[in-house]
């Protein structure tokens, strides 16, 4: 019986998804493998197709795209056993960055024909799972003004950046960490699966996905000028002052917020949520992910 495959490509430059498609033709031999490829058009369809995927008993889909594009996938699938793959497109790739996933569209489609699964841990933040991040303040902020830029890649992520900075909002929280509650006034809160947030840069280095754990990482809110000094810490991968950060590894995460917020960052995408109450857990090895090791 042949492997019934369903690749999802997400990228609005043409060349690339014709260059995946035939990379496809070629490798995957229609006499082991039944292929499909679908090519996500506009917002919402990754997500109809990936439900397609599921109600076809696809045996495995490939997430052709970033991060977001691994969201959408995972977040069809919840909390179901399913078998995903990883053609990493998009701009920063933090997640296919965390597994050694190769850059190079040849070399991961060659991975795939691989069939090595790993059993992997996600996270879930109230109703939506993620694989890499979920991120509030500054870094909910900075994915939000990215988007809105025209400008992508090293450019965008730069005018992000000093948009996102002139503009930081004190908010206050109040977090049960496994049953420890702590106030805060975050500058960023960042809770992570993986080790990467993208393009190589972390700042959760400890974080693994098959531990049962998430990594989070706090920098507080002190004051603008020491914010901005903060930031820049964050970017270098500078230590920082007694009281000014906090990193743990957590199973469960309850966050309270004086006032709803209106979005937050998950997996490199901006999600409108308007809510003041965040529960955050690990979830242990519940996807099935092609991976070199």
């Amino acid at each position: 019986m042949r492997i019934k495959i369903h690749f999802i490509i997400k990228i609005s430059n043409s060349k690339i998804a014709e260059r995946i498609k035939e990379q496809v033709r070629i490798k995957f031999d229609e006499n082991k493998y039944q292929v499909k490829i679908s090519q996500s058009s506009f917002k919402g369809e990754t997500k109809t197709l990936a439900r397609e995927a599921v109600l076809n008993k696809t045996d495995l889909i490939v997430a052709c795209g970033g991060d977001g594009t691994i969201n959408e996938i995972i977040n069809e699938i919840k909390e179901r056993e399913f078998k995903i793959a990883i053609v990493p497109i998009g701009s920063g790739n933090g997640i296919a960055r965390h597994f050694n996933i190769p850059l190079d569209i040849s070399k991961s489609l060659d991975l795939i024909l691989r069939h090595n699964y790993t059993y992997v841990d996600i996270g879930k933040v109230n109703e939506s799972v993620f694989l890499g991040n979920v991120a509030f303040g500054i870094g909910a902020d900075f994915i939000k003004n990215y988007h809105k830029i025209k400008y992508k890649g090293l450019v965008g992520y730069f005018l992000a950046f000093i948009k996102t900075i002139f503009n930081i909002k004190e908010k206050q929280f109040i977090i049960d960490i496994d049953g420890e509650r702590i106030a805060s006034s975050p500058l960023i809160l960042i809770v992570s699966n993986t080790n990467q947030q993208g393009y190589n840069f972390s700042v959760t280095p400890k974080a693994k996905t098959d531990d049962g754990m998430l990594d989070m990482f706090i920098v507080e809110n002190i004051s603008y000028f020491k914010n901005i000094i903060n930031i820049f810490k964050i970017i270098l991968g500078l230590n920082f002052s007694p009281g000014e950060s906090n990193y743990k590894k957590i199973e469960n995460l309850n966050i309270t917020l004086q006032k709803p917020i209106k979005n937050i960052q998950i997996d490199g995408e901006s999600l409108n949520v308007n809510r003041g109450v965040y529960k955050i857990k690990s979830v242990k090895k519940t996807l099935q992910l092609i991976t070199p090791n």
